[in-house]
């Protein structure tokens, strides 16, 4: 089980009375506890690596703006209609190529306390949408990076136990289930994963627990009657790349029945041209600045088509042997790229895949 060390909490006036407030306190006895006006001076942006001293600070404090909103996607490209929960801002892992490093201004790990807010917007996005809505929380932050220590899993089930209409995806880098699991399982959870190779996930995901203990978790999960999902996302082209796929794929094979697979998810490593000297700054020129980058028209540093499109093959057909019937769908792609990988725009593929696009 994965712990992340915070040494400072940042209490705003409105945690104060907050349940989470006392599981943070209890979590972290060690940390210093200051009020919000702390962070004013604080030196913070003037640290050699702010990014990394943030990831130790814990702002508790309410949300102002709204929870839930659908993924933006990106014009030319084709949406899978999720919707992100954000119910915390900053994560505890440090992986070299996380768009937070530019993304964030805040380099402090913000969560919400306001939950009786969060359940009231979700209320009035089912009333004005027809069908499932399929949510996720592990876009801004991982989903179960504090889970052993806050217990927010068993907040978000409580919410999502009374609306079965909505999906719940809870993404993780971490092995930190052991919350979830004592509960009973519930047909609207996901719990999914964040997978690469081997060399990628030990050298370019700090604070990220080893691949194989990812997957021994989802096995637990599956076992225990959890459906799971997993994303690989991004692919990276480093040396020895088809073997190391060809490895995780293996370990999936071995460990995690298809038949309780929901989707899995293909993405192409890619980030906006600033992040390019983020990168270099914070991990050096080597590792996954070694690959040749496109800028494209969506303003993303991008292998060239050719490579992704072999990238994609070849990890689609290790995980079709792998795990056999599992849902793949394509992320942050378009219409030409899904055709070349799948022959079809995902309206016309089964119904595995397609669901999630309708």
């Amino acid at each position: 089980m994965s712990g992340y060390p915070i040494d400072r909490i940042v209490v705003t006036e409105e945690a104060g009375s907050s349940p989470i407030l006392q599981r943070a306190l209890a979590a972290w006895p060690t940390a210093e506890v200051v009020g919000a006006s702390a962070m004013e001076g604080d030196g913070l942006a003037m640290s050699p690596d702010p990014v990394a001293r943030g990831k130790r600070t814990l702002v508790l404090a309410k949300n102002r703006g709204r929870f839930i909103r659908k993924c933006p996607g990106t014009m030319g490209l084709v949406c899978c209609n999720y919707w992100v929960i954000d119910l915390a801002e900053g994560c505890a892992i440090d992986c070299s190529y996380c768009v937070l490093q530019g993304y964030l201004t805040d380099r402090r790990i913000r969560l919400a306390v306001n939950f009786d807010d969060l359940e009231q917007e979700l209320d009035a996005e089912l009333a004005a949408t027809e069908g499932p809505i399929r949510l996720g929380t592990g876009e801004l932050s991982d989903s179960l990076m504090f889970d052993h220590q806050l217990g927010l899993s068993s907040m978000l089930l409580a919410m999502v136990r009374q609306r079965p209409r909505v999906v719940l995806e809870l993404k993780t880098k971490t092995d930190n289930i052991d919350s979830i699991l004592n509960n009973e399982p519930m047909e609207n959870i996901v719990i999914a994963w964040s997978l690469n190779a081997p060399a990628i996930a030990d050298g370019e995901e700090k604070g990220a627990v080893s691949i194989g203990k990812r997957i021994d978790a989802a096995s637990r999960a599956v076992s225990a009657g959890w459906k799971v999902a997993f994303h690989f996302d991004p692919l990276v082209v480093h040396t020895g790349w088809e073997a190391g796929y060809r490895q995780t794929a293996a370990m999936l094979a071995d460990k995690v029945d298809p038949a309780r697979v929901e989707w899995i998810s293909l993405g192409a490593l890619r980030f906006h041209p600033s992040m390019k000297n983020v990168i270099r700054r914070r991990f050096g020129p080597d590792g996954i600045l070694k690959g040749e980058f496109l800028l494209c028209p969506d303003n993303k540093l991008r292998y060239a088509k050719p490579i992704r499109r072999k990238l994609f093959d070849t990890v689609k057909g290790m995980l079709h042997e792998a795990l056999p019937g599992a849902p793949l769908y394509l992320c942050m792609e378009g219409a030409e790229m899904w055709r070349s990988v799948f022959g079809a725009l995902p309206q016309a593929m089964p119904l595995g895949a397609r669901r999630l696009f309708a």
